[in-house]
């Protein structure tokens, strides 16, 4: 063989393995594409505030147990009475950020054994929307939820 072909196998292999060490920078960059949204550091309680911002009449908001979805809290709102739930999911931690995922691809949530349609924002979800009367301008008030 001659010996400009393996200076070509050689330098052919080193650009292989230059292009390796970006494939872990590559996965993080696709995998976080979807947690774009900055709202992590609100809580579900700036979500209610957001609503009337946006013209979403609030009848009443009262806190629910955010142990049932093992979010970090949660809040159900009355709203054109149809109860709402949203519950805040603190991305920082893995089990947390992994429940979100998974919600965010199935699109639902289990509660007390009944499947309820969910929407992923951020670090928020919102329970059982889908089902209100003004359901085109709550989901329009919760994409606009974020910090600016």
């Amino acid at each position: 063989m001659p010996c400009g072909m393996n200076l070509m196998k050689i330098s052919a292999i080193c650009k292989f393995k230059k292009n390796l060490r970006l494939l872990p920078v590559a996965a993080v960059l696709v995998i976080t594409a979807g947690c774009a949204v900055n709202n992590n550091s609100l809580h579900v309680r700036d979500l209610a505030d957001c609503m009337n911002l946006y013209g979403v009449k609030i009848d009443y908001v009262r806190p629910l147990e955010p142990s049932i979805l093992y979010a970090d809290s949660g809040m159900e709102m009355g709203i054109s009475g149809h109860k709402v739930a949203a519950y805040y999911f603190n991305t920082d931690l893995e089990t947390q950020r992994k429940r979100l995922e998974r919600i965010r691809k199935n699109k639902y949530v289990y509660i007390m054994g009944l499947k309820f349609p969910a929407i992923v924002h951020g670090s928020c979800v919102l329970v059982n929307a889908n089902s209100n009367p003004q359901k085109h301008k709550i989901i329009a008030a919760f994409e606009k939820f974020h910090v600016p």
